[in-house]
């Protein structure tokens, strides 16, 4: 029926748990920066970058086109860093960005399904692609060091985009660029506001992955497919009649 699978990323294919906001992440962040030679009270930093990543998204949201507009943090760090007077090179704004989402990293592993999921799609001739809420300075070490990256046949992430999930244009971005037929293609996420509401808006079938202990069931789901468990070989058992054995 399918020949093209959309995934989420976090909270479907890989199990994360970040800090970004607390007082001690700060504090490690800027300890490190000193390190670097970069100078900045843990306060002052996180003034500094909360105040700013909240501009940018208010000017994205005033001046971008789309319904939900999306930033690159890759800017916001090069005004953090250009307001304290330092001029930094974009390879070494990477370099920021990276340590600073590594430092905040509390866990990061693949859903014990994942490879199992993937594999059973490649071998059943499926098209993979990966369609992400998140910053590429973050997430592109993440992707390489889970081995995800291979299984994909296209990848897009929110900040390369400009918008992000739920809205629509981000699945049509993904379908255009790649070609997809929507009536041959689903998307499959652990988000109902973010990844269900934005496939249906789309005029994109749905595969809802229930990772919350308890499933809800609702009068009227938005999605075409439910794994009540939260089980991503029921992608394969329920869409193309894939054997389940990882």
């Amino acid at each position: 029926m399918y020949q093209n699978y959309i995934f989420d990323l976090y909270g479907t294919l890989i199990d994360i748990h970040t800090d970004e906001y607390s007082k001690n992440f700060y504090k490690k962040y800027v300890k490190w920066l000193k390190k670097q030679r970069y100078f900045f009270e843990w306060k002052q930093f996180y003034r500094l970058y909360t105040s700013i990543e909240r501009q940018y998204r208010e000017s994205a949201r005033k001046e971008s086109g789309y319904i939900n507009p999306e930033i690159c943090v890759d800017d916001v760090f090069r005004k953090v860093f250009e307001t304290k007077g330092y001029k930094v090179s974009d390879k070494e704004i990477m370099r920021l960005c990276e340590n600073f989402r590594s430092i905040s990293l509390i866990y990061m592993r693949l859903f014990p399904d994942t490879i199992a999921c993937l594999d059973g799609l490649r071998k059943a001739g499926k098209k993979i692609y990966l369609l992400s809420n998140a910053q590429r300075s973050f997430t592109w070490t993440e992707l390489e060091q889970t081995g995800l990256v291979p299984y994909f046949d296209g990848i897009l992430i929110s900040s390369d985009e400009g918008c992000m999930k739920p809205d629509p244009e981000f699945y049509n971005i993904c379908c255009e660029r790649y070609g997809l037929d929507k009536s041959q293609s689903i998307m499959i996420g652990n988000e109902l506001k973010s990844d269900m509401a934005g496939a249906k808006a789309a005029g994109i079938d749905g595969f809802y992955i229930n990772r919350a202990p308890v499933f809800h069931k609702e009068d009227t789901p938005i999605y075409q497919y439910v794994s009540e468990n939260g089980s991503l070989l029921e992608v394969l058992m329920q869409t193309c009649g894939c054997d389940s054995n990882p």
